[in-house]
Parts: structure tokens; C-alpha cells; sequence
């Protein structure tokens, strides 16, 4: 799978849907693929009371059910079409789930980055 067509399915997921007056889920939408070619999508929940959690983190959760730890690709989207990068905490979980995923390859605006250029010194 491609990075257009991982894009197209986060642009797809990615649409804010209020809960309540304090919460909501989905203004941030994931899509990945595993080294097994298995496609992975999630989204965000935000919550007034910061308990909430990011779509990287609902993704992780997901492949953790079914034995997977490495990424390849990876595309976040926020309100429905901007493409993002995954924030530090989202950044580092990647890295702590497969040491591998340093090579996680992420698309960003205007190009493709691998998660070891997006950390910090290791």
C-alpha cells in the first residue's frame, strides 16, 4: 500500500464527533502498515480532563491484539485533511513498541521522514 492510499483512508476516518460538551474522537485519524502488510487505522480521543489518548496510541493497542510490533508506514491526519506528524509522546511509544520502527517510514507535508529523524538523540 501507498502513501496516497494511507492518506486516503485517514482523510476518511479523520472527522471530529462530539460526544458530549467535553469530549470527542476522530478530529485525528491514523493509518499504517505493519511488516506483515497488515493495515492498521485509529483515532483520537480528547477529553477535557486530559484522559484522553492519541490515534498512534489507539493504532498500538490494535496491533498488540494481534502479536504485531513494526510499522513501515505510517500517515496521521487531523480535521479531515491536513497531514501531521505524530506528536513526541506518539513519536517515542513507536519507537518503545519495535526498536525497528526507527525506520518506520512517516509522510509529512512535503516529504517522507523515518522516526529515527524525527527523535531526539537516542
Amino acid at each position: 500500500m501507498n502513501f496516497n492510499e494511507l492518506y486516503n483512508i485517514a482523510k476518511e476516518l479523520s472527522k471530529e464527533i462530539s460526544l458530549n460538551d467535553k469530549s470527542s474522537y476522530g478530529k485525528v485519524a491514523v493509518a499504517c502498515i505493519t511488516d506483515n502488510n497488515n493495515l492498521y487505522t485509529g483515532l483520537c480521543f480528547k477529553a477535557t480532563c486530559n484522559v484522553g489518548f492519541c490515534a498512534e496510541t489507539s493504532v498500538i493497542a490494535q496491533m498488540l491484539l494481534k502479536g504485531e510490533t513494526k510499522i513501515t508506514k505510517l500517515v496521521a491526519v487531523y480535521n479531515g485533511n491536513e497531514i501531521i506528524s505524530p506528536c513526541g509522546k506518539c513519536r517515542e511509544q513507536i519507537y518503545q513498541l519495535d526498536h525497528d520502527n526507527l525506520n518506520c517510514e512517516i509522510l509529512l507535508k512535503n516529504k517522507v521522514i523515518l522516526l529515527k529523524d524525527l527523535l531526539p538523540e537516542l
